[in-house]
């Protein structure tokens, strides 16, 4: 028997899914999938707030350069006291464990509704919360750590399945620097916002460890920039001339 999977986020979950989707589907006895992307705003009129919206407590917390959407779980106590018994919750940018979610959904002895909260905030909502945040520590002097990801184009083979299944505007291609290869290879231009799925994708399809991540220091401590000019001296030593 084949599953039904239904897709909604999390607006038209409060707008309407909700009634007439999920309490319908519960009142039948459905055995389907439901797929809910839980990003915290309502993109589809402008990324107004919804009642599962990060609060402004949250937003402004320590770990404010993450994902706040797991700060509010009103989605999901909706679904519980709605009757939904089988119920997992997955950040989307984990794309292995996502797919094996999925695949457990589809492939479960339960007949029922099986609900899957995919949650990771929009991405165009977290910059605008952090980057005047960012700015302002700059500013004042503050350290700042921000996370990249990058190509090691030695080991890049060319084969661009990373940007297929990414989609990301920032990975891209450039002329291979290998002068015995013809294929351009990936790389990770300035806009990267360092959510990690381009490397999450790479290592859930087994495809090339090219991908790296690397943490910006802006404003580094005294011990840091002595660290980064050992580094440097180093790596000149041992470069061939």
């Amino acid at each position: 028997k084949r599953r039904a999977l239904s897709i909604m986020g999390d607006g038209g979950f409060w707008h309407n899914g909700l009634l007439t989707g999920v309490q319908s589907a519960l009142f039948n006895n459905d055995d389907a999938v439901l797929l809910i992307f839980k990003n915290g705003y309502s993109s589809a009129t402008g990324t107004q707030d919804l009642i599962s919206t990060p609060g402004a407590n949250e937003a402004m917390s320590a770990e404010r350069m993450k994902s706040q959407t797991h700060t509010n779980t009103t989605i999901e106590s909706t679904l519980q006291g709605l009757g939904v018994q089988w119920l997992r919750t997955v950040h989307t940018y984990k794309v292995e464990q996502m797919r094996a979610t999925l695949k457990e959904a589809f492939t479960s002895d339960f007949n029922g509704l099986k609900v899957i909260v995919a949650e990771g905030e929009c991405q165009l909502e977290r910059q605008r919360r952090i980057k005047p945040w960012i700015a302002n520590l700059l500013k004042s002097g503050k350290r700042v750590v921000r996370v990249k990801y990058g190509v090691d184009e030695d080991v890049c083979n060319g084969d661009h399945a990373c940007i297929r299944l990414s989609g990301c505007p920032t990975l891209t291609i450039k002329d291979n620097p290998d002068p015995l290869k013809v294929d351009p290879v990936a790389v990770v231009i300035d806009g990267c916002v360092g959510c990690g799925l381009c490397g999450e994708n790479a290592h859930a399809a087994t495809l090339c460890p090219s991908f790296y991540r690397a943490e910006v220091i802006q404003n580094p401590a005294w011990h840091e920039r002595l660290v980064a000019g050992f580094r440097s001296a180093l790596v000149g030593l041992l470069r061939p001339a």
